[in-house]
This record gives C-alpha cells, sequence and structure tokens, in this order.
C-alpha cells in the first residue's frame, strides 16, 4: 500500500521536472529505414518551451505511443475497487499508461459497508449478483449477504488482488481545481491534520452517495439528554437492551433497525415516520433457488454451496438471478403491470400485519410499487404486531430533553439513559461535500444545489477529465449496480486509453449535448414509477421535483449507451495545434516486433449459405443472417 506523496504530475509546459519523462520506444526492435527515439518529445509531455517547436515538424516516436497519466480516484469501495482492478489486472496495457492513486478517507476499506455497521445490515440485492464480476463469491452463507460478510468478502478481495497497492488511507479529499492551462487537477488532500496538493490528469469520483448521513431537522434535538446515534455512525460500545428507543425514520436502515432493537430484551420501539413505504418480496428466494423456503433469507445448503464451486455452474445462476431481474423492469412501468404488483405487494404487506386497519393505514402505500426503494425488510413488518413495538406517522414537532413530541399532541418518554436513533438517510444530493471548482471557476457543489446533472451518469459539463461513478442519473434503481459500475469502469479506460495515447489534453461533454440528454431523460421517466406521487431521495426529498438520481430507462439501455464513447458528445482539446502528432514517424511499435502477426486483419472465406432467417443483433439492433 503506498502511503507516500504522488507527487506533482508531469505539466504541459514541464514545470515538474522531477517527474520522469515516458521512454516512448524502448525495446523497439528498429525498422531499417524507420528512425525511433527513445523518449522523444512528441509534444505529449511538454508543450516545448522552445518558442520555435512546430508541432506538424516530424516527430521521432512511434504512432500511438502512450504517455504516463496520473489518475486519481476518490474512495475505496465498490467503485474505486473496481478501478484499481482495471488498471492492475483487467487491461494489462494500462500499466504503461497510468499512474494510479487511492485516496481513501477511512482507516479501510469498505465504503458503504464500513460505513454502514447497524444490527441487522444487510443488502437488499441477492448476494450473488452483488460482488466484484472478475471474482464472485461462491461462499456467500445467505441470500441476502449481511453487512459484515460483505465487507470480509471486500478485504479478502483486495488482498488476494493486491488492490491496495495504490491506495493511500486516512487521506481526505478536501478540495479540486481544475487548471486549465496544465489540463489537470490540483487536488487538495489532508492526512494526520496536515493538507498538501497533488496534481493528476484524470480525476475520478468513487465517492458513492450512501455514505454521508443527513441527520434530521428537529427542533430540540440536540437538547435530548439521552443517547443518540444514526444508522451510519453506529456506537456498538453503548448496550441498547432494557431502553426505550425511538427509531426516526424508515428507510432502508430503519427497516432493517427496527425489528433487531425489539427483539432486545425489555425493550419499547417506537418508530416514528413520515410515510409509508413498500416493504415487500418482489422476486421471493424461492424463484431464485428452485426451492420452497419459507425463511424471507435463507441459508444456502452445503449441496448448493459446492455446485457454486464450479465456475460455470455458478455463472449460470449468477446470470439467471440477472436474467430474471432485467424481466422484471416492467414493473416500474406505470400502468396495468404496477397496478397488478401494488395489488399483490399490498396484500402480502397486510397479511404480515396481521390486517389490522391502524396499521395497514400507516404502513402500505396508496402510491406507485417501487416509487420509493422496495426493501424486503425480514421483521419489519411483524415486529409491529409485538407489545413492545409500535409505529406513528404523526410529525415530530420536538425532541425535549427526555422525550419526542409529535402533532398530534402526543409524547414518547425517553429520559436520560434512554435512545433516539436516527435512521434518515444520506446526503443524496450528489454535491461535493468541499470546494469543487472546473472551468470559468464554476463550483460544482453550487451548481448542483439545485439539480445535479450529468453526462449518462459519467461526466458533466464544466469539468474536463473528471468521471464519476455513481452519478446523478446512473442505473440504481433497477439491474445489478455493480455490473453497471463494472461497465462505466471499462467506459474510463476506453477514454483513458485514448487521452494516452493520441495526445490529448482535455474532454469535457458539451451543453449542447447534455441538455438534451436531461430533458429526454425527463420524458422517459414520465413514463416509469420512479415519478410518482411519493416523496423520495429519488427525486432528492421531493414528491414533484425531477429524477436526479436514476437513469431513465433499462440496464441494457444503459449498457449499449456506454458501450461507445460516443466522441461527438465531447469538446476535446489536444496538447498542440496539431491533432494528429501522436501519428509520430507513421509507424507502430508493434509492426516493429519482429513476433508480431503483421497479417492479422486478413479475413477467414465466408461460405454462402443462402438467405436464412433474419436475426437482430442484441449489441447494434442491425439485421444479421
Amino acid at each position: 500500500m503506498d502511503t507516500t506523496s504522488s507527487g506533482p504530475a508531469p505539466t504541459i509546459d514541464n514545470t515538474a521536472p522531477e517527474i520522469p519523462q515516458i521512454k516512448g520506444a524502448t525495446n523497439a526492435i528498429k525498422h531499417p529505414h524507420v528512425a525511433a527515439t527513445n523518449g522523444a518529445s512528441n509534444g505529449i509531455n511538454g508543450t516545448h518551451a522552445d518558442v520555435d517547436f512546430d508541432p506538424f515538424k516530424l516527430s521521432e516516436q512511434y504512432a500511438y505511443t502512450p504517455r504516463k497519466l496520473k489518475v486519481f480516484t476518490i474512495g475505496a469501495g465498490f467503485s474505486g475497487l473496481l478501478i484499481a482492478h482495471k488498471f492492475q489486472h483487467r487491461f494489462p496495457e494500462m500499466q504503461e499508461m497510468v499512474d494510479h492513486t487511492i485516496f481513501e478517507a477511512h482507516s479501510e476499506v469498505g465504503g458503504t459497508w464500513l460505513v454502514n455497521d447497524y444490527p441487522g445490515v444487510q443488502c437488499d440485492v441477492p448476494a450473488h449478483i452483488y460482488a466484484f464480476p472478475f471474482d464472485p463469491n461462491p461462499e456467500w452463507t445467505r441470500f441476502y449477504a449481511s453487512g459484515a460478510e460483505i465487507l470480509a468478502y471486500f478485504k479478502r478481495i483486495v488482498k488476494k488482488w493486491n488492490l491496495d497497492r495504490d491506495l493511500q488511507l486516512n487521506t481526505k479529499v478536501v478540495g479540486a481545481a481544475w487548471q486549465e492551462n496544465l489540463g489537470q487537477w490540483k487536488v487538495t488532500v489532508e492526512h494526520a491534520g496536515v493538507q498538501r496538493d497533488e496534481f493528476c490528469h484524470v480525476l475520478i469520483s468513487g465517492q458513492g452517495v450512501l455514505v454521508h448521513e443527513s441527520w434530521p431537522d428537529v427542533p430540540g434535538l440536540k437538547d435530548f439528554k439521552g443517547h443518540v446515534t444514526h444508522s451510519a455512525r453506529w456506537d456498538h460500545n453503548y448496550d441498547y437492551s432494557n431502553k426505550r428507543i425511538a427509531v426516526i425514520g424508515n428507510g432502508s436502515s430503519g427497516i432493517q433497525i427496527v425489528p433487531q432493537m425489539a427483539k432486545l430484551p425489555n425493550t419499547t420501539v417506537q418508530n416514528f415516520v413520515r410515510g409509508p413505504a413498500w416493504v415487500y418480496y418482489r422476486a421471493p428466494p424461492s424463484k431464485h433457488l428452485g426451492r420452497a423456503v419459507d425463511d424471507p433469507n435463507p441459508a444456502f445448503t452445503d449441496e448448493e454451496k459446492e455446485k457454486f464451486k464450479d465456475p460455470e455452474y455458478h455463472h449460470q445462476y449468477r446470470k439467471g438471478i440477472v436474467s430474471r431481474t432485467n424481466k422484471s423492469f416492467y414493473i416500474f412501468l406505470k400502468g396495468e403491470n404496477n397496478d397488478a404488483g401494488m395489488k399483490a405487494a399490498s396484500e402480502q404487506m397486510a397479511e404480515k400485519l396481521n390486517h389490522d386497519k391502524r396499521l395497514c393505514d400507516i404502513l402500505i402505500p396508496k402510491w406507485e410499487l417501487g416509487c420509493r426503494r422496495i426493501t424486503p425488510g425480514p421483521g419489519y413488518l411483524e415486529s409491529f404486531l409485538r407489545d413492545n413495538c409500535d409505529i406513528t406517522n404523526s410529525a415530530i414537532t420536538s425532541i425535549s430533553e427526555n422525550a419526542v413530541h409529535t402533532a398530534d399532541g402526543k409524547t414518547f418518554e425517553c429520559d436520560v439513559g434512554n435512545i433516539v436513533i436516527c435512521a434518515t438517510g444520506f446526503d443524496v444530493s450528489h454535491r461535493p461535500r468541499y470546494p469543487f471548482i472546473g472551468q470559468n471557476n464554476v463550483n460544482l457543489r453550487e451548481k448542483w444545489e439545485d439539480e445535479p446533472e450529468s453526462y449518462v451518469s459519467v461526466m458533466t459539463p464544466d469539468f474536463p477529465n473528471y468521471f464519476m461513478m455513481m452519478g446523478p442519473n446512473c442505473l440504481g434503481g433497477h439491474g445489478s449496480l455493480v455490473e453497471s459500475l463494472n461497465w462505466t469502469g471499462d467506459y474510463f479506460v476506453k477514454w483513458i486509453k485514448k487521452l494516452s495515447t493520441e495526445d490529448i489534453k482535455s474532454i469535457v461533454p458539451k451543453r449542447s449535448v447534455v441538455d438534451p440528454f436531461v430533458r429526454y431523460g425527463d420524458e422517459i421517466h414520465k413514463t416509469l414509477v420512479w415519478t410518482g406521487g411519493c416523496k423520495s431521495w429519488y427525486k432528492r426529498g421531493r414528491v414533484d421535483g425531477r429524477v436526479t438520481a436514476l437513469f431513465g430507462g433499462s440496464a441494457h439501455t444503459f449498457n449499449r449507451l456506454l458501450s461507445d464513447i460516443r466522441g461527438e458528445d465531447f469538446d476535446i482539446t489536444y496538447n498542440t495545434a496539431n491533432p494528429f502528432r501522436f501519428m509520430g514517424n507513421g509507424f507502430t511499435k508493434y509492426e516493429m516486433d519482429e513476433t508480431s502477426d503483421l497479417s492479422w486483419y486478413v479475413e477467414v472465406a465466408e461460405e454462402a449459405q443462402g438467405r436464412g432467417p433474419e436475426k437482430q443483433n442484441p449489441v447494434n439492433g442491425k439485421e444479421s443472417v
């Protein structure tokens, strides 16, 4: 693990001479009639201090000679570690193109699963598709994995693949500013209370959105004399048994915490909610397991776990889950299918609530299924049938030193020695928590104060060479999130290769492209339940606002959009006035290697078999025979 400063990047005007220049054609087998020099400038590492430099004068480097780019990734959760694997393993050629550093503010890897370690925390996505695609885990113990098991898997993968090679822990990014003249980001980081500036050509955000806790804006919360904690800052040294416990919120965290508190010895639990939530098994485990089970989160049998050790069997099992998930996208379309889903979900919830009218009125939504995130929530609904657990949807008006007060005039006493648990989610605004300055002094934190926007979730105008994992309108509401992060990382690699080998200084999506993308995405969203009648973090906590969190479309459409870089959507700035200077001396290093196959492009003859039935290529939709 790297614990040293990564130093300033080689600048366009060579102002950081301590960074060695790349060796353009080292070890190349030279063609007798082609000159190639090691370390020739080619205008890639500098614009040449010589005022007589002519970018159209023949370069002595080979065509497509890569320059080494400094790349910083912020965060060591799923996103950051996927990027590390791509640079170190999946694309070996990136070794000569990228000098990578990962900045992680915490003392360990894990991201969301490091921060969220409250009792009962688990992923609501089937475990076997919530894993690194390059090394899926055949050893999950249950259908839905606990947070602790996911974090242990993280650490095991990091060690196995050496993904902490470029990692700097306890190093927090506190500022970033684009340096137009250099074509680089100046990133300010803090370690052990000391700040320093680092420079990179490419900046990647792998920070996610379920990390920074959001506290409720309730008068008097700070005056409460008992114990106050947040689901994302859980105090494991506190004894929660024998207490009166107020749990504020019924998002995924609150739904998981309530049953855990209710079953502790001698507790009295009151859940304060603003509205209902869909607590529903859209596809129960039995559909994926192929066997009948009553347990909402069944353990895998020894026989099943043995089968998962067969890579091909495991692959087909995972594909089956993803396929069934993708086929169920229809339920997110407004109309008949969603109405049927609402009916089924309402019946399932009512059954678990023993058809108690008061509980059903509070807990079962009247708005579209999926408008807010659907949560399996094992044990949550059943908790309210216990004598020691209750719920209210009357708004909290204030919290005093020893009680929670609601609009209906009622008071829940919880004096000194008792607890208020804030399961109130996260800051999901996508806004950086520090100054983030792009072109023309645009601050992203201010720009996104009202509406975050993006180019297919991966970039945003005014911020060159800045790539985002899980940016605004990402694929977070359907399909496998981890698979979408994998596709996103592949997209980044395509651009970084192009930046490195084609003498490009910077790229930034065009405003004239992003505006129509956002506008048309909003039109698609009108057909989807995420624009329904609920208040949701998908819409930044509003009922009628734009859907800013989720992609407007299916997983397959998102995949297709990222399968090409779509260079026409970007403003591209080159290092010199000659956008073809990367052609070098007109020859590639590859063809100078006597072991290379110089006829690789010669095709094998096809046999004419007559015109058969028409088929559609799932990638490009074109007719194939």
